[in-house]
């Protein structure tokens, strides 16, 4: 339950931040043009279905999300679903992990309770990253996408070891 906790509190600053960045200081009315992307990506000659994509445009402060299907497409969303991205260079992380649920446990006045049973998940490793680390970290991400106005060619990623 602690990991999967975890795991909804970083979905959640993702959020946080990704609506900092959208809303900026200017509001709705003064949000810059966005234009669409989608793409597609791959490890190992296989689609990464279930990633989480983040493309952030520095120079803009300005970043757009997506998350593969089961054939390892995306679609970027900045403002509204399937929008697109600024135009500019983009840093691109992708995320995916081996979801890892601990066994729900009773509430802590149910004589069930077992707090060791908290403690063991509390300890537990964090979950197992699917695809390499690096292309998870902002800092190790050797992954950049330019964005043009205008139309996009279908972004294709392949990631390697």
């Amino acid at each position: 339950m602690v990991v999967r906790i975890r795991w909804v509190a970083v979905g959640v600053v993702l959020m946080l931040a990704t609506l900092t960045g959208c809303w900026g200081k200017s509001g709705v009315k003064g949000r810059p043009k966005v234009y669409p992307v989608s793409g597609r990506i791959t490890y190992k000659g296989e689609p990464v279905v279930g990633a989480d994509v983040t493309f952030v445009c520095e120079e803009k402060e300005r970043s757009a999300f997506g998350r593969t299907d089961s054939q390892g497409r995306f679609k970027l969303t900045t403002f509204s679903p399937n929008d697109g991205a600024v135009e500019g260079k983009h840093l691109v992380t992708i995320v995916k992990v081996d979801q890892v649920e601990a066994p729900p446990q009773p509430p802590v006045d149910d004589p069930a309770y077992d707090p060791e049973a908290v403690n063991r998940a509390a300890a537990a490793p964090p979950p197992k990253s699917l695809v390499p680390v690096k292309y998870g970290n902002p800092k190790t991400t050797d992954l950049f996408v330019v964005v043009t106005a205008g139309e996009n060619p279908e972004v294709t990623l392949e990631l390697t070891d």
